[in-house]
């Protein structure tokens, strides 16, 4: 009978130990209700091994006693599925959203339509030789010309300017989005190596796992990562068919100058200098505009804009340059001048492209240079500066099949359409990522109504198991004091 009630105070005991787990579990998740990547945990209840009363009339005794219960385990609730399905989200996501915010500093630099973009002052540029064409002899209307010419040049030299430091900001961020990479990696092999020895003494790692989720999803924000888990728990992260993170081992990533790419940065593998491919798309100058469309995060977003999206509207903005510089030129250079004088071998325009165009200091020097006649001695003939003006409507672009109104015009229409695009894309993307949230939240998230009723449930089992103790104890002190005395 001593022996019975012995065993009942040890299983009041592990009882009020097991209860003190779930309560101390229960108040973990209601602490942790609003920490951002948080999983609720859950104490795993198991019925402790049972005792076999001892007896030799097997048949007639009352069985196994049971022994209690004990805390197996304590479960973190979350989805690794869904984890994979969230950084795909999210990294889909973030390419969009820097290629969204490239494409909107773009259209605020082109700054079209409008009165003071380049349409309007290519516009005013044309106009100003068609009046100097009916007034070739006054001084306003050259005047006036040189003027408009200036302000078409300052336009495009400070539009190519401000794409060009946008391009240089991308390629700084590709630099710190590497060394990002880098710390991200080291970090998850940091914990890595704390949740293999938290497993090694039989011991779960829940918050330690939870920290690890939220740097791998940090990661896949700005490249393309798989993620699998070894026996051992250990993660290891792949990029490109490659190991970045092995165990507790980091491969780390370089971001070096490209020779052949004006010494913009590319992402190399450092052990071996190899060029980092996400999804068969390389990281550097080589990038075609196919291969773009493969690429997403906020790293490959920055190799998008910085080499497809910028560098082709500074590739349009000297296209319409060259085009005017050299057709106005061409004809500049058969005219004669306000005193006679052939203007042979003089440019009304000087540069090699958007980024240095303006207007010669040979015109600029003396308004009267500006050639307007087709003949030598014809001060009243502006038949020159009409064909210059008739260059407006002249198709001087896409190998002589479109004029550059036009095709500035088309220029802006894909913009927009890349914007509007590049909106709709982040929204979608954006609200697939937050439905996955909200069935991740599901599953991980802590509802502080279901935890105040486990509370409520583990302690009165606490209480319970604490007056099984309260009544084991006076049944121990019969026993012991109150029995077997003779003479009483």
């Amino acid at each position: 009978m001593t022996i019975t009630l012995f065993g009942s105070l040890n299983t009041a005991y592990r009882a009020l130990q097991t209860m003190q787990t779930a309560i101390q579990t229960a108040g973990h998740n209601t602490a942790n209700a609003a920490t951002p990547g948080y999983s609720r945990q859950r104490v795993i209840f198991t019925q402790t091994t049972p005792y076999t009363l001892p007896t030799h009339y097997r048949d007639v005794a009352a069985g196994q006693l049971g022994t209690g219960v004990r805390a197996s385990a304590i479960r973190r609730y979350r989805s690794s599925f869904l984890d994979a399905q969230i950084r795909e989200q999210t990294w889909s996501k973030k390419g969009w959203e820097t290629k969204q915010d490239t494409l909107q500093q773009v259209q605020v630099i082109l700054n079209e339509p409008s009165d003071t973009g380049l349409n309007s002052h290519l516009g005013n540029f044309f106009s100003a030789w068609q009046d100097l064409a009916a007034t070739p002899d006054s001084s306003a209307a050259r005047a006036y010309v040189a003027e408009t010419a200036a302000e078409f040049s300052a336009v495009l030299r400070q539009s190519y300017e401000q794409l060009s430091s946008l391009q240089s900001d991308l390629n700084d961020r590709v630099d710190m989005q590497v060394t990002k990479i880098n710390d991200l990696a080291y970090r998850i092999a940091d914990l890595n190596k704390a949740i293999a020895h938290v497993n090694s003494v039989g011991q779960q790692p829940n918050d330690l796992r939870d920290q690890r989720d939220e740097v791998v999803k940090e990661l896949s924000q700005m490249l393309n990562v798989t993620v699998g888990e070894t026996d051992a728990g250990s993660y290891w992260v792949g990029v490109g068919g490659r190991m970045l993170v092995s165990d507790y081992t980091v491969r780390e990533m370089a971001a070096v100058q490209d020779t052949a790419n004006n010494l913009q940065f590319k992402v190399t593998w450092a052990q071996d200098g190899q060029t980092v491919n996400v999804k068969g798309a390389p990281l550097d100058s080589t990038l075609t505009t196919t291969q773009a469309k493969l690429l997403a995060g906020e790293l490959g977003g920055a190799f998008v804009s910085r080499d497809i999206i910028v560098t082709q509207k500074m590739s349009e903005l000297d296209s319409i340059a060259n085009a005017v510089m050299t057709a106005v030129n061409n004809l500049h250079q058969t005219g004669y001048d306000l005193n006679g004088a052939s203007t042979a071998g003089q440019d009304f325009f000087v540069g090699t492209g958007a980024r240095d165009i303006e207007v010669s200091s040979f015109i600029t020097g003396d308004y009267s240079r500006i050639a307007t006649a087709s003949v030598p001695n014809a001060p009243g003939d502006g038949s020159l500066a009409l064909s210059i003006y008739q260059l407006a409507d002249a198709p001087l672009m896409n190998g002589g099949t479109t004029k550059v109104s036009d095709f500035y015009r088309a220029v802006i229409g894909n913009l927009g359409q890349d914007a509007q695009q590049a909106d709709i894309m982040t929204q979608n993307h954006q609200l697939l990522a937050q439905h996955l949230e909200t069935r991740q939240e599901q599953i991980a998230g802590v509802s502080l109504d279901e935890e105040s009723v486990n509370l409520i449930e583990y302690q009165r089992s606490y209480q319970a198991a604490a007056r099984v103790m309260t009544t084991v104890d006076e049944m121990l002190d019969r026993v012991i004091n109150g029995m077997g005395l003779v003479g009483r």
